[in-house]
């Protein structure tokens, strides 16, 4: 009797060992992998923050250039959405085609000329238009004397910035063809901002001598015959 219990007591013992030694590798594994389950969770978090707060921030499509009531696109006008240009900033290493319009639509894919303002190859004020966040991010670095260059079927036109200020979004006074020829362009501001943005910032740049000689051709002078 007294053998029998020994022996199904060392089965038991036998048993437990078997099976702890079965159970440690998996537990060596788990302990291993949790720290970089945690790990891993933890970079999931944050790319997943990351990405749903800019589109959190910008859900409301900030309006950069408020439309005029009642305005009508004249006969002349560029379809939406069409290439006028090819715009750079040879520094901040910024290059975006100009696409007619300031429509959501439009701003999503790249800058927009500001409707009824100068053409790329006019004589007036040409006004363009982007989103702070996207294709105009790096206008916060701009600097007086930056060159600017739009390159259309007219030809290769180049400006340089003048200022840079901030103006309330209604201050649309900014874009009248008046102030040209020169390169009005608009982002809201501040850049870091959460939200709707309460300031346009506002570079105007001006056409160099050639540029403007180019823009302002001077008529050749009749001559009076005898």
């Amino acid at each position: 009797m007294i053998v029998r219990v020994r022996s199904n007591s060392a089965r038991w013992f036998t048993a437990t060992v078997r099976a702890v030694q079965r159970v440690t590798p998996a537990a060596g594994i788990c302990l291993l992998a949790w720290p970089m389950l945690v790990s891993a969770e933890s970079v999931w978090a944050q790319w997943a923050a990351g990405h749903e707060l800019p589109q959190a921030k910008f859900a409301g499509r900030e309006t950069i250039v408020p439309g005029k009531a009642g305005a009508v696109a004249s006969a002349g006008t560029p379809p939406r959405g069409s290439a006028l240009a090819r715009f750079e900033i040879p520094r901040l290493k910024l290059a975006y085609p100009l696409l007619e319009g300031t429509d959501n639509g439009t701003l999503d894919k790249s800058i927009g000329h500001v409707e009824g303002t100068g053409l790329p190859g006019d004589t007036g004020n040409i006004g363009i238009a982007g989103h702070r966040n996207t294709h105009f991010r790096k206008l916060e670095w701009v600097r007086r004397g930056d060159e600017i260059v739009l390159t259309s079927a007219k030809g290769r036109f180049r400006y340089y910035v003048e200022w840079a200020r901030l103006f309330t979004p209604t201050d649309i006074e900014v874009l009248d063809r008046n102030h040209g020829p020169a390169v009005t362009l608009v982002t809201c501001f501040p850049f870091e901002y959460v939200g709707a943005a309460p300031l346009r910032y506002i570079i105007r740049a001006l056409p160099d001598a050639d540029t403007r000689a180019r823009l302002n051709p001077v008529a050749p002078s009749s001559v009076k015959g005898d």
